[in-house]
Order: C-alpha cells, then structure tokens, then sequence
C-alpha cells in the first residue's frame, strides 16, 4: 500500500513582533506534525504548536550554518513524503531572499506538494518601526531590495547602471556594507546619502544608528551594530527625526524575563513587549491533566462547598464533568472562586459564583497540583510540566540577549526559574536584577539569592496593581 504523502506549508513569520505574522501562517503552525525553523523566525511562535510537533532548528549565522541547505531540502522531502504536515518558518517573507524557491523546486522534483504563505518583510517592517516609510509622495516613489551578499551564480546580475529606486533596502549585507556603499555611489548616489541601519527590527532590542553612504561605517563600529540588521538608503531615512514612534516607548530596549510556574498565557510578557521591552517568558510548560473518578465526582457532589482556584482547573472539571454524563444542578449550591479568571470561566457555563471569603471554612478545592495546598481537602485537575522541546531554544535565547530584569509573580515561579537555569546549565543570570508581585514573593526570591530590585519594573507593576493568574 503507497504511503500517503504529506503537504509542505512555506509560513513567512514576519519580521520578529509576533504580532505580525499572519493568521493563517499561524494556523499551519498550529496544524503542523513538524516544524523546521530559522533563527530570524521568532521561537515565541512555537508555543502555539500541539504538544506532538517535533521542532528542527535550521539557523544560519555569520560564517556558521547550524544546518546546510542541501540538507533542509532534504528533510522536507523526507518528512513530507512520510505523510507529515511540515512548516517551514521562515523569518520575513519566505520568497524575499528566503531561499523558498529553491526549497520549492526540491519538492516539485520529488512531486511533492506545498503551499507558500507570505509574510511581512523585514526592510519594510524594520523601517516602519524606526520610523522610516520607505516611500514618500515628497522623497520616493520607489523601492529596491538588494541582497548585501552575492554568490557566483548571481553576481553578474548586480551591473553597475542599472535602475535604482529611490529607497534602497538591502537585507543581510553587514559583513560587506562598506563594499556595498561604494557600490551605490559609483551606480550614482551621492556620498551624502541618508543611510540607517535597523538591528532586530521590530523587537524590543531593536538599534537603530544613522548616518551617510560615507559615514556609516563609522557608525556601525561606534555602536557595535551586528547582523541580523537591515540597511536603509535613500532621503526618507531623514523623516526618522520626526516620525520615531517605537524607540520612544516607555520600556524600550530593556530585556525583561518573566519567570513561569504555569502554562497559562503570557499575559506580563504581551504587557511589557506592547510598551517596547524585549520580554521573555521561561520556562514553557505544559499541561497535564489528571482523571477523575466515579468516586471523586461523587464526594464533590456531596460536598457543601466547591472553591475553584483558576480558569484551567474549571475548564479541565467541566470537560470530564460533562463527559461522565453528570447534571449540572447536581453540583454544590455554594461553590466560589480565587480570581477573576476563574470567575469569568465559571459565569461562561452558567455558574454564578462569589469570591472566596474565608479561605478557613470547609471546603474541597479544585485546582492545579500547586494551588492544592498542604492541609487542604482537594483534587488537583492538572499539573505543569516543562516542556523539553524548548530547552534549546531557551539556551540560545538566554545566552544571545543581555537580560537585565526578571519579574516572580509567585514564589513557585522562582523555583521553576532556578531549577530551569540549573538544567541548562545557565549560570551568568544568577546575579539578575528581579521585581515581583507581593511582599512574601520578594522575601522567597531574596531567600534564593537574588538581590538586587529593578525599581522602574517594580513600580510598574505596582501602579497597575496587577493581579490574575495569566502571567
């Protein structure tokens, strides 16, 4: 019998803010048996894949390949003739400069079938973010995306004369920017054309420096601008003066950890990135549910009082409640929550419950492994596990981005956040600035080591008066 074969999905994911890839590249993502990605595809994507999604990291860096193109062709045959669902994630848009076409032709020789998704990318997202439109009624009507490197077989295609736009965006051309400008001023650019270049466009650690065909070297030394960067040329990089709209962001360019004791989203992460930090949530866990009884149900059932403590310990409950065939109007009159997040889950199936008030009155509580505390009467819906597939993007992103700050929201997020630094053998964050939410956090966080307070994030948080589980 003929294996069945698979389908290969070319998902551009934009230029790094998760926030701008598109929803059906997400959905792919989300479908996908197995994802192979780049190192400008952001990793904060892969936590939408199912927990079976096998995850194959193809970065290039300068001077170094992780993995040789020759070889990334042949593991989408491979994988795709096996009758997986495979995702190429490609940073930006996968057909400008992504190398699609090649990993396209591959698979049309093998007759293997694929779609290709677009993204946005990077040269015209990058300068949106510096505040540079790359065309103007006033200074462009035009665009030109170059390559800052050539190989043998596209060099001859670069003849001096040819048409220019206006603007010039040229995409991973760090390591020959000098040859690059010279080049542009022998094809007829005046040596005093504005020239910016944008480091991780985008992103909370985006850097932008400005200058000329003729100072910007200088400019790049003096900043030590590293790829991945973006080179922007023409006379709308002079609009940046006046249009700079995401380096002004209260938080921009901090690097900020968010330390995790759950799965749930990452509500703290979105805040501070959507204010123009470069936030990180560690580590990913995922969860694990536990069965419940016949006999379980029933002692629920005959309890007076139910306190649920979080909204994914309600929607765990319900889903087995419902899957035994049990009635609704058999549950405790009396049953309360422990946040608003719960509350709202338990009012979307019609349960309208109050706060909790006494936390001493007799109760059975239902919640996750740690919300069942020692003493209590309760059955934990789920546990928390880490998720090992992220191990080694969590070394690489931990070890690539100079992190100032870590926010505890809870005490078990300090020890998840110290347990995950040991098991990747991180040790340059031990000495971390953090902030925390509630008093007995920071005195558990001083307890394990950390002690220095970052004053700016603490008071952020304290003038939100942030609350909630999703963090």
């Amino acid at each position: 019998m003929e294996t069945q074969k698979g389908f290969v999905s070319f998902v551009g994911a934009g230029p790094g803010d998760t926030g701008l890839v598109t929803k059906k590249g997400m959905q792919r993502v989300q479908e996908a048996d197995i994802i192979l990605y780049d190192r400008l595809a952001n990793p904060r994507l892969l936590r939408d894949a199912k927990d079976s999604c096998v995850f194959i990291y193809c970065g290039k860096l300068p001077e170094r390949h992780t993995m040789r193109q020759e070889k990334i062709n042949r593991l989408l045959v491979q994988y795709a003739g096996q009758g997986y669902r495979v995702v190429r994630l490609k940073g930006g848009d996968p057909s400008v400069f992504g190398r699609v076409g090649e990993e396209a032709e591959e698979l049309v020789a093998n007759h293997l079938a694929f779609e290709m998704i677009p993204g946005i990318t990077s040269s015209i997202a990058a300068a949106a973010y510096a505040g540079i439109p790359v065309t103007h009624r006033d200074y462009s009507t035009s665009l030109t995306l170059r390559t800052g490197h050539t190989c043998q077989s596209n060099a001859a295609l670069r003849e001096d004369g040819q048409l220019l736009g206006d603007t010039v965006a040229y995409y991973m051309g760090m390591k020959k920017m000098l040859t690059n400008c010279r080049e542009l001023i022998c094809q007829g650019k005046p040596s005093d054309t504005k020239v910016a270049i944008i480091q991780w466009g985008t992103l909370g650690k985006q850097k932008v420096v400005e200058g000329t065909l003729e100072t910007i070297q200088t400019s790049i030394e003096k900043e030590h601008i590293k790829s991945p960067a973006m080179m922007i040329v023409g006379d709308v990089v002079g609009l940046r003066e006046k249009l700079t709209w995401f380096d002004n962001k209260k938080f921009s360019g901090r690097r900020i950890l968010i330390a995790k004791a759950t799965g749930y989203s990452c509500t703290l992460e979105d805040y501070f990135t959507e204010r123009g930090a470069e936030a990180y949530s560690f580590p990913v866990l995922k969860q694990k549910e536990y069965a419940f009884t016949a006999e379980v149900f029933q002692t629920i059932l005959e309890t007076n009082r139910l306190i649920f403590t979080n909204a994914s310990s309600v929607d765990v409950f319900f889903r087995q409640y419902r899957q035994a065939h049990y009635d609704m109007r058999d549950l405790p009159r009396n049953i309360a929550y422990q946040t608003e997040g719960t509350r709202k889950a338990l009012a979307a199936r019609g349960v309208m419950a109050d706060r909790v008030q006494d936390g001493n009155a007799p109760a059975i509580v239902v919640g996750s492994q740690i919300d069942i505390r020692h003493g209590q009467a309760g059955y934990p819906t789920h546990k928390w596990l880490v998720d090992e597939r992220f191990d080694a993007i969590h070394t690489r992103m931990l070890s690539e981005n100079d992190w100032e700050t870590v926010i505890f929201p809870n005490k078990a997020a300090v020890t998840r956040f110290i347990q995950a630094l040991q098991k990747l053998g991180i040790t340059h964050l031990s000495d971390i600035k953090f902030a925390y939410i509630g008093e007995s956090v920071k005195e558990y966080a001083i307890e394990q080591g950390f002690c220095h307070m970052d004053e700016a994030v603490q008071a952020e948080l304290k003038q939100i008066n942030w609350r909630g589980e999703h963090v």
